[in-house]
């Protein structure tokens, strides 16, 4: 089981539009409980970015500028943040966000038993007045990423050797971009969920879009959405193809109405894992609710064999017993 040593360096990653919240957000890099943490900003508003020190209460900083001036596109400046990073592990963070001390300490103690080279913890979203409104991060599997990031860029921290490999941000996806690059470093290892909330997103700032309120602008996402699943189609076929993602997929179409459709993942599901409990139960509420009582009822009657003393899944076995004799009236 392996976990990050105290001596490897954390590089915080902050693409910087100057804004006044800046300082804050460097504070809350700087109050990390974990020793050896540097701090990269680039300056994404242009060579107009006021000047930074080289340290920041204790913490070395470096301010990077591309060559040329101008506002620099959110991924551009990713990459220049990376290409500038030191750090054995690196972690972004916005400069209106920000990180609870204990969060570079909290992943990096986790345990990583398949070698996870992400790891990610749950994040608290705040409106302007600083009322919590939701969390973002849960755990799961890649194919989720079809539909959603698991994760906020500050909740999320990834090894060096992902950019050995050559990990970077795609120039061509203006937004969305963390949700591409989650989606490449994925195709890449697997990843670590922490279930513990690590720091703090002001989705109503910015303008990437894909925030809260004014910050949110689903007509121009979703072009680099079907970019995003044109790109990776490859990568998503395979984790689509896995029974938990077949499940997810299943119970995804019953919610919304598609039995069809949800028969099919689910009896896909069902023949990869004939024994899932999960998988036994969806699937014959998929077949009851399209009329198959038959093929229903005997996989409500496995399901009950394995877990005879369920409620529910002695519920469904009677509901579609009951719709069996009365369709035989």
């Amino acid at each position: 089981m392996q976990h990050a040593s105290a001596v490897e360096q954390v590089s915080v990653l902050v693409r910087s539009m100057d804004r006044a919240t800046l300082g804050r957000t460097l504070d809350s890099i700087a109050a990390q409980t974990w020793p050896s943490v540097e701090i990269v900003v680039a300056a994404a508003c242009g060579h107009a970015h006021r000047p930074l020190p080289d340290h920041h209460r204790g913490r070395p900083l470096r301010l990077v500028r591309a060559e040329a001036d101008g506002v620099l596109p959110r991924p551009v400046a990713a990459n220049l943040c990376l290409g500038a990073a030191c750090g054995e592990w690196l972690n972004f963070l916005d400069d209106d966000d920000e990180f609870l001390p204990g969060h570079l300490e909290t992943l990096l103690r986790a345990p990583r038993a398949s070698g996870e080279r992400v790891v990610y913890s749950r994040t608290r979203v705040v409106d302007p007045a600083g009322a919590t409104i939701g969390h973002c991060g849960f755990a799961g599997f890649h194919a989720q990423l079809y539909y959603q990031s698991r994760s906020t860029p500050a909740g999320t921290l990834f090894h060096r050797s992902l950019l050995d490999e050559g990990a970077r941000f795609d120039e061509q996806f203006d937004l969305i971009e963390d949700h591409d690059f989650f989606v490449n470093l994925a195709t890449r290892t697997a990843f670590r969920f922490v279930d513990e909330v690590t720091g703090i997103w002001h989705a109503h700032a910015g303008e990437s879009g894909a925030g809260f309120g004014h910050n949110y602008t689903p007509e121009r996402l979703e072009p680099y959405y079907a970019k995003l699943r044109e790109k990776w189609k490859d990568a998503f076929a395979d984790w689509t193809g896995r029974p938990e993602a077949l499940l997810f997929l299943g119970q995804h179409a019953l919610r919304s109405g598609d039995g069809e459709r949800a028969i099919d993942h689910l009896e896909r599901a069902l023949r990869l894992a004939p024994n899932d409990i999960n998988a036994l139960n969806l699937c014959g509420m998929a077949n009851y609710k399209t009329g198959r009582l038959e093929r229903a009822e005997a996989l409500f009657l496995n399901a009950s064999r394995m877990l005879p003393s369920h409620a529910g899944i002695a519920e469904n076995l009677a509901m579609v017993r009951a719709a069996r004799k009365a369709a035989r009236k």
